[in-house]
């Protein structure tokens, strides 16, 4: 198993105090005061994650820099984005996110790191089934909270967030027999219609169920495109390499989420 810690190397935040300008300082923020809403995102540069790795684990760290007590309540939300980020982003201006892919995290805590789970997304990345523009934090509530978290920018090194990424190099079993597939394919045909001058996100989801308990997942993401006057008709067909093979008792479940962008 080998392990790379990546350090934030853009980050930025925007509000509805500012709608058109973007924060860009030692902190990021993420709430409600009240009155006006934060948002804030961030991007990574995983070129130093092999292109074959299996990713085992991969956490994002944030590390807090006031409100250090618990509260279970409040929830914050991490969504991968769909377009990049800049200086001129702002809240009038701002990328699509997309909201299906989500991991919730609690922001308040009496220790001075928040930690999040984003397996689910950094193996998007990595298994190119989804190009990494960066990730969102947002608050979806309109309760009073917000939290502040050290930036790519921060002139404090010790605060700034990074993913601790651990993972193996997949490793491709030889069989006596070159003819046995250490593989089952499924395959997954999407039909539909995308509005005309839309942009619809999917994301096929095969869960299978091993006999043990363990669930492994299998994504294939896709974006269409219909610039034309005329609804589109949407038929394709994907093919998902399920590794192990499945074996007598696994059970699979199936789930396409989609979401159009604004």
């Amino acid at each position: 198993m080998a392990s790379v810690i990546i350090p934030a190397t853009k980050s930025l935040t925007i509000t509805t105090k500012y709608p058109s300008k973007s924060l860009n300082g030692d902190t990021i923020a993420v709430g409600c005061d009240g009155t006006y809403k934060y948002y804030s995102y961030l991007f990574f540069d995983i070129s130093s994650i092999p292109c074959d790795a299996l990713i085992l684990s991969a956490e994002l760290v944030l590390f807090k820099t006031d409100d250090f007590y618990c509260d279970c309540d409040k929830i914050f939300s991490i969504s991968p984005l769909c377009d990049y980020f800049s200086s001129y982003t702002s809240y009038k201006n701002q990328p699509d996110v997309i909201f299906y892919i989500k991991k919730n995290f609690y922001p308040l805590t009496s220790k001075v790191a928040v930690t999040v789970n984003i397996n689910p997304i950094i193996s998007l990345w990595v298994e190119n089934k989804l190009i990494n523009k960066g990730i969102a934090l947002y608050y979806e509530k309109n309760k009073k909270v917000v939290a502040n978290f050290g930036s790519s920018k921060s002139k404090d090194e010790y605060t700034i967030p990074f993913i601790n990424v651990n993972y193996e190099k997949k490793k491709v079993k030889c069989e006596e027999d070159p003819n046995k597939n250490n593989a089952t394919i499924r395959e997954v045909r999407v039909i539909g219609t995308v509005g005309a001058h839309s942009t619809y996100d999917s994301v096929v989801n095969l869960q299978v169920t091993r006999q043990n308990g363990n669930k492994d997942n299998y994504y294939v993401a896709d974006e269409y495109v219909n610039p034309s006057d005329s609804p589109k008709h949407i038929d394709k067909t994907y093919n998902i390499a399920v590794i192990p093979k499945e074996s007598n008792g696994d059970q699979e479940e199936m789930t396409l989420y989609g979401a159009y962008r604004d």
